[in-house]
C-alpha cells in the first residue's frame, strides 16, 4: 500500500480551536402565533411555547402556545391488505402527548394483541415523534409520547400522518374528522413515497373520509391489483372526495387539523455559499491528495502495463479513475467541497488496488506468509482511527463554530472507526482464504484464477483500511477547513446528552426498520448486508457508539462520561447514525433504489418523480433551516453550507449521485437544526 503510509504523515495535522445586534423588527409570523423578536443565543422557550424562528425574511420569529396538558387525538391511519384481490381501508390510531420534565425519552405503545404493533410501525411512531418534536425546536425528552393501536399492523407509511397528530396534541389542536393521509415522514419533515395508495384511497373514502393525503409525485399510483397507474385526484374526485398532495409535515398539519403552522422562510441561495478562506482550504489539501493519487496512480500504470491487473483490480482502477475525472472537472468550475471528496474516494480506490497488488504478487509468488504478514501490515495503519478520536477530542471550542466543527470531525472519524471495526472481520476473512490456499502447488498461485480469487478475497479487507485511513485524514482536515468565525458560546453539557439521547432513540428505531426490511436477524445476516452496503455498517456503529465497549469504552472513560468531548461524540454519532440510517429506509423502502448487481451502485428507483420531488422539498428545507440556523446562533454554520453545496452538485448525477445528494441536503438541515437547539440549551 504504497502510499496508505505516508498519509499518516502528511495529513495528521494538528487541531485548531475556533475562537472568535439583534435581527430586525418582524414584519409578522406566519400561520398564526405571536410575532417575536429572538437574539442569537436567547432562543430557549417557555414550556408552554415554541418559537419557530425566522419565520419572516427579516429575521422575526413567532412563538405559538402549546398544551399544558395531557392532550390525545385520534387519526385514522390508511392500510393495504395484501389479499387477492388487496383491499384497503382506515382504522383509528390514538396518539397522546404531554409536557415531560424528567429529561428521559418517553415514547410508549398500546396494543390489543401481544405483538400486535410491528416493528417497523413502532418505528415510524419513534420518528414521528422526533420529527414533530423538532419541528417545534423542541426535544423529543420535552414530550411523552403514546401510541395506540389495534389488531395487527405493521409499516411506517402512517408516520407522516402521526407526525402531524403529534403536532396536533402537543398545540392542543382538533383533527378534522373527515381527514387523512398517507406517506412516510423523512428526517428533515418532507413526505417519502409509499405503496399501496389506490386501495388505500378507496377503502377510507368507504369509511367516510372526504380529504384524502398523499406523497408528493405520486398522484399517479400504481393499483396493485390491476398494475396500472390510477389518477389519486380523479379516483378520490369520481367518489366524492378531494385528493391532496403534501410536500412535508407542514403540509401535513394544515389537511389534518385545518390550520397552518408557522415555518420558517428559507434564505437566498445565495447565503449558502462559502466563504473565500473556506474554499482555499479546500484547494489545498485537494492538491495534497492529488499529489498521493499520483504515485498511486504510477503504480497502477505499471502493474497495468506489465498485465498484471486481474479483473477485480481493474474495476477498482477503473472507480479511481473515474472519481479523479469527475473531481478535476468540478475544480475547474469552482466546486472545491465536492472536487475534494471525490479525490479522496479517487485515492481510497487507487490505494486498495496498488495494496491488494502487493498481496496479489506474494500469492503468486508462493509466499503466503508474507502475503499474511503485508496484510497484517496495512491493518496496522488504521491505528490512526483511535489517534484521530483523542486528537478532536482535545479540541476546547469556546464559540458556537468551534462546537459544530467538533461535532463534523467526530462524524467523519466515527465514519473510519466503523471501517475500522470492520476491517478486523474482512481482513480474517482474507485470512481465511489465503490459509487455503496453502494446499495449491506453486505454479497454480500465479494462474489467473487464484489472481481472481486472491483479489476478491482480500480487495474488501483492503477498501476498509483505506477508507478508515481516509476518514481519519479528513477528520483532521475538517479542524482546519471549517474554521469560521462565529459567536461566543459554551454548551451545557446536561442538555447535550440529552439532545444525544433524543437521537440516540430515533436513530435505534431506524436502524432496527432498516433490519426488518433487509432481514438481518444474526451476525451471518448482518456481514452480508455490511458488504453489501456499507453505509448500514456505519449506521449501526454510530447509533450504537456509546454502548459498544471497546475503544468507545475506553474514550468514555478517558475523557469522561460528564465531558465535552464524549458529550459532543456522542451526539455527533447518534445524529450520524440516524440520518444513515433513514436513507437506507428511503431506499429500501420508500423509493424502491434497484442497484447494479455488479457494482453494488443504485441504478435506478421506482418512485422516480416522487424521488425528484424529494430532492427538491428537501433542498427548500436546507434554506429554511438555515434561516432558523441565522437567526438562533447569528450565522450559517459552514458544516450546513457545506452539505448543501455538495448536494447541489450531486443532485446533477445518476441516480447514486442524486440519492448522496438527498442524504447531504438532510444533513445540511440536521447541521442548522443542531446549530439552533445548542443556541436554545
Amino acid at each position: 500500500m504504497l502510499l496508505l503510509r505516508r498519509t499518516l504523515a502528511s495529513l495528521c495535522i494538528a487541531a485548531l480551536a475556533i475562537s472568535c445586534g439583534p435581527p430586525p423588527t418582524p414584519t409578522g409570523g406566519g400561520g398564526g402565533g405571536e410575532a417575536k423578536v429572538v437574539k442569537p443565543l436567547e432562543t430557549k422557550a417557555k414550556a408552554n411555547e415554541a418559537i419557530i424562528l425566522g419565520t419572516d425574511a427579516s429575521g422575526g420569529s413567532t412563538a405559538i402556545s402549546l398544551s399544558t396538558a395531557s392532550a390525545t387525538v385520534t387519526v385514522d391511519s390508511m392500510w393495504v391488505r395484501m389479499t387477492q384481490p388487496a383491499t384497503g381501508g382506515s382504522s383509528p390510531v390514538k396518539l397522546t402527548a404531554e409536557p415531560n420534565t424528567d429529561g428521559a425519552v418517553r415514547v410508549g405503545f398500546y396494543e390489543e394483541v401481544s405483538g400486535g404493533l410491528g416493528s417497523q410501525w413502532r418505528a415510524g411512531v419513534w420518528l414521528a415523534a422526533f420529527v414533530s418534536s423538532s419541528t417545534l425546536n423542541k426535544d423529543l425528552t420535552d414530550f411523552k409520547f403514546s401510541a395506540e393501536a389495534g389488531g395487527n399492523v405493521d409499516g411506517a407509511s402512517a408516520s407522516g400522518l402521526m407526525t402531524a397528530g403529534f403536532l396536533a396534541a402537543i398545540s392542543g389542536t382538533q383533527i378534522d374528522p373527515a381527514a387523512t393521509m398517507t406517506g412516510i415522514i423523512n428526517p428533515d419533515g418532507t413526505i417519502g413515497p409509499v405503496g399501496g395508495i389506490p386501495q388505500k384511497f378507496q377503502g377510507s373514502i368507504e369509511k367516510g373520509k372526504k380529504k384524502l393525503g398523499y406523497p408528493i409525485g405520486m398522484r399517479f399510483s400504481v393499483d396493485v391489483n390491476t398494475g396500472q397507474a390510477v389518477d389519486l385526484n380523479k379516483l378520490a374526485k369520481d367518489m366524492g372526495a378531494e385528493a391532496f398532495e403534501i410536500t412535508d409535515v407542514y403540509g401535513a398539519y394544515e389537511l389534518m387539523t385545518g390550520k397552518k403552522l408557522p415555518r420558517p422562510v428559507p434564505v437566498d441561495e445565495g447565503e449558502m455559499e462559502l466563504e473565500a478562506d473556506v474554499v482555499e482550504a479546500y484547494d489545498a489539501r485537494y492538491t495534497e491528495w492529488m499529489q498521493m493519487l499520483s504515485q498511486e496512480w504510477d503504480r497502477l500504470i505499471e502493474l497495468a502495463n506489465m498485465g498484471r491487473l486481474p479483473t477485480g483490480l481493474l474495476t477498482l482502477a477503473v472507480v479511481a479513475q473515474n472519481e479523479a475525472e469527475a473531481a478535476e472537472k468540478l475544480r475547474r468550475q469552482g466546486f472545491a467541497p465536492s472536487a475534494y471528496t471525490r479525490i479522496i474516494d479517487a485515492w481510497i480506490y487507487a490505494a486498495s488496488a496498488t495494496a491488494t497488488s502487493e498481496i496479489l504478487e506474494l500469492v503468486a509468488a508462493g509466499d503466503l506468509v508474507g502475503a499474511k504478514a503485508k496484510l497484517h501490515e496495512f491493518e496496522g495503519l488504521t491505528a490512526v482511527t483511535e489517534a484521530t478520536m483523542r486528537q478532536v477530542g482535545s479540541m476546547k471550542p469556546d464559540t458556537m463554530g468551534g462546537h459544530l466543527q467538533m461535532m463534523s470531525a467526530f462524524q467523519k472519524s466515527v465514519a473510519g472507526l466503523a471501517a475500522y471495526i470492520n476491517t478486523g472481520d474482512s481482513a480474517n476473512y482474507t485470512r481465511a482464504f489465503l490459509d487455503s490456499l496453502a494446499g495449491v502447488p506453486a505454479d497454480q498461485l500465479a494462474s489467473p484464477d487464484i489472481a481472481d480469487q486472491v483479489v476478491q478475497y482480500t480487495a474488501p479487507a483492503v477498501l476498509s483500511i483505506a477508507r478508515a485511513v481516509a476518514n481519519s485524514a479528513a477528520a483532521l482536515q475538517s479542524m482546519e477547513i471549517e474554521a469560521v468565525n462565529s459567536v461566543n458560546y459554551m454548551c451545557s453539557l446536561p442538555n447535550v446528552r440529552r439532545l444525544a439521547t433524543s437521537f440516540q432513540s430515533a436513530a435505534a428505531a431506524n436502524v432496527t426498520y432498516f433490519e426488518q426490511l433487509a432481514g438481518i436477524t444474526d451476525d451471518q445476516t448482518r456481514n452480508f448486508a455490511i458488504m453489501m452496503e456499507p453505509d448500514y455498517l456505519t449506521a449501526w456503529i454510530a447509533a450504537n457508539l456509546p454502548k459498544l465497549g471497546g475503544f468507545a469504552e475506553t474514550l468514555k472513560t478517558e475523557w469522561g462520561e460528564s465531558s465535552l468531548a464524549w458529550g459532543l461524540m456522542s451526539l455527533a454519532a447518534e445524529e450520524l447514525g440516524y440520518f444513515k440510517a433513514s436513507t437506507l429506509v428511503s431506499k429500501y423502502y420508500s423509493l424502491g433504489v434497484k442497484s447494479d448487481p455488479y457494482t453494488g451502485r443504485a441504478a435506478a428507483v421506482e418512485n422516480e418523480k416522487a424521488f425528484m420531488n424529494m430532492l427538491q422539498s428537501a433542498e427548500k428545507k436546507a434554506r429554511e433551516t438555515a434561516r432558523s440556523a441565522k437567526v438562533a446562533a447569528g450565522s450559517i454554520p459552514v458544516q450546513a453550507r457545506i452539505a448543501y453545496q455538495n448536494a447541489r452538485i450531486l443532485r446533477e448525477g445518476d441516480v447514486a449521485s442524486k440519492l448522496q445528494a438527498l442524504e447531504l441536503f438532510w444533513a445540511s438541515s440536521a447541521y442548522s437544526q443542531t446549530a439552533v437547539m445548542l443556541a436554545r440549551n
